[in-house]
Order: C-alpha cells, then sequence, then structure tokens
C-alpha cells in the first residue's frame, strides 16, 4: 500500500492554489510596468506556485538540475513573462475536502514558519536565508498532497481532525489513514520535481531533528531553524493552526545555539508583526 501511494504521489505534477494569491497576481499583471519584486512579494506566500517555479528552474531543461535552491534564483533565471505563465498555469483551484477558511490557515501557517525559521537561521549561521525560507515555506507540502491524492476516499470530517492533531500524534494518524505521512509526501513529491536536497532534506527531517541528534543531519542548519520554528509558534501561539508541538527539546536547541530568554522577547515581537503581516495578505 505505501508503495501505492508513493506512485501516487511522484505522479503528480502540481497543487492547487488559493484564489486570493491568483487574484493578487492579476492586479499586478494589469499595471503597465509591474516589477519582479511586486510578483515576488506575492508568489512567497503561496507554496503550489512557488514548488512549480523551483521546479520548473530545477529541470534538465534549463541545464542546471538541483542547482536553483531559492525563488529569487528561479525568477532570475527563468525571466519575467515565463514566471507570469507559470503563475497562472498553477492557478487551477481545487475545492479541498476542508473548510475554505482552514485552507488559508494551513497557507498562512506555512508562510509563518517560512519567516520565523530563516529569521532564526540568520541569528543562528549568520548567513543568507533564501533557502531556509524556501524550505520554510514548502516544510508542510506534504499535508496538501495528501488530501489532494485522498480526499475521495476520506470524509472531510476524518480529514479536517487531522488539522487538531500536533507533532508525532499527527505522523501517527497521517501513518494509520494513508499508509505514509507528511513528510514522506513531500520529499517524494520534490524530489520528482528535482528539487535539490538541502531543500528536500529539511522538509523530511522538520518533525523528526530530536530524533537525530546523533547522526549527521543533511543541512542541520536549515533542518533546525524549521524545527525550532515550529515549536516556537506552538510556544507564542499554541491556538494557531500548527503541528509543531513545544517541548524541553526546543528550550535545549535554542541554548545551543545561544539563543536565551532575553532572545526570545525579539523573537516574538518579530513573530506577532509576521502574523499581522500574514493575516493581513490573507484576509
Amino acid at each position: 500500500m505505501a508503495n501505492e501511494i508513493k506512485a501516487k504521489i511522484t505522479q503528480l505534477t502540481s497543487l492547487p492554489t488559493i484564489p486570493l494569491v491568483i487574484t493578487k497576481l492579476i492586479v499586478i499583471m494589469k499595471k503597465e510596468n509591474p516589477s519582479i519584486d511586486e510578483f515576488v512579494d506575492v508568489i512567497k506566500h503561496d507554496q503550489s506556485i512557488t514548488s512549480k517555479i523551483v521546479s520548473i528552474a530545477n529541470s534538465p531543461f534549463f541545464g542546471y538540475p538541483g542547482r536553483i535552491n531559492s525563488l529569487e534564483q528561479a525568477v532570475l533565471m527563468l525571466g519575467f513573462d515565463l514566471i507570469k505563465s507559470i503563475s497562472l498555469s498553477v492557478s487551477r483551484f481545487t475545492i479541498f475536502p476542508i473548510p475554505y477558511v482552514t485552507l488559508k490557515k494551513m497557507w498562512s501557517h506555512s508562510f509563518k514558519v517560512a519567516d520565523l525559521s530563516s529569521f532564526l537561521y540568520r541569528k543562528i549561521t549568520g548567513k543568507n536565508s533564501c533557502i531556509c525560507f524556501l524550505s520554510g515555506l514548502l516544510h508542510d507540502i506534504g499535508r496538501a498532497i495528501l488530501l489532494n491524492i485522498k480526499s475521495s476516499d476520506h470524509s472531510a470530517d476524518i480529514l479536517h481532525e487531522l488539522y487538531k492533531l500536533k507533532a508525532d500524534e499527527l505522523l501517527k494518524s497521517e501513518t494509520e489513514i494513508f499508509q505514509c505521512n507528511h513528510t514522506e509526501a513531500g520529499k517524494w513529491f520534490l524530489e520528482k520535481l528535482f528539487f535539490p536536497e538541502e531543500i528536500v532534506a529539511p522538509i523530511y527531517y522538520h518533525h523528526y531533528y530530536d530524533r537525530f541528534l546523533g547522526y549527521n543531519i543533511p543541512y542541520k542548519d536549515i533542518v533546525q531553524s524549521i524545527y525550532l520554528a515550529e515549536g516556537l509558534i506552538d510556544f507564542i501561539k499554541p491556538d494557531s493552526l500548527n503541528d509543531g508541538q513545544w517541548t524541553e527539546n526546543h528550550l535545549a536547541l535554542l541554548k545551543e545555539n545561544n539563543i536565551f530568554e532575553s532572545d526570545l522577547k525579539e523573537i516574538k515581537e518579530g513573530f506577532l508583526t509576521t502574523i499581522d503581516t500574514a493575516n493581513n495578505f490573507f484576509d
């Protein structure tokens, strides 16, 4: 059964996107001289369009498979006209078997994780965070994939109940229903679309970081940034739609990276600003 699910996932070529993002893109396109920056500012909020653009940039047709690891790179390489075409081609919207408000919250959560994880990545490493932002934006793409391939087999109520679960409880329930969890689904899907390992690995490991401390985790800095972001979101806004779960392991990891309680105030203030930004965008 697991092989059957994997086969279905690797046959997918795109995911549905929310109408709101397309509306914003159309508004930009109607301008006389729209800029690429305006497009990127909208596209980066949506994992469906982002994943399609980066996967196309990494396809063998362009000769750079696995080398394009950020949305900005992909946009610069493909050019403005092609980006417009890709964005609209991905815009076909398929109704998920969950309320629209829940779908918006799922997309909003992905953006919040992307923003917070890239902030943590800069604080921990002092390096550019484009790759971490993209991995954060796509970290839960497997959840949308599982809904997309199995919606006809399960009632809306069962699928909606999954959005109340977190961490290990969620992964266990997904495996019982789908024969795989969303980290595996995301990994299989993005590998098929030529995404580089530095993006795929953090998506696969983001729920498992604390289990692999004794191993050589690939792209550890990005993995731990996303892992910390999900935990911190649960700590700061436990009532939000979030599949991470704050634990003592998160606190220990913060200290290990010289992030202390005095820093948490700054992180919390920054994240609350991100919430306002995301809510304004998605509303």
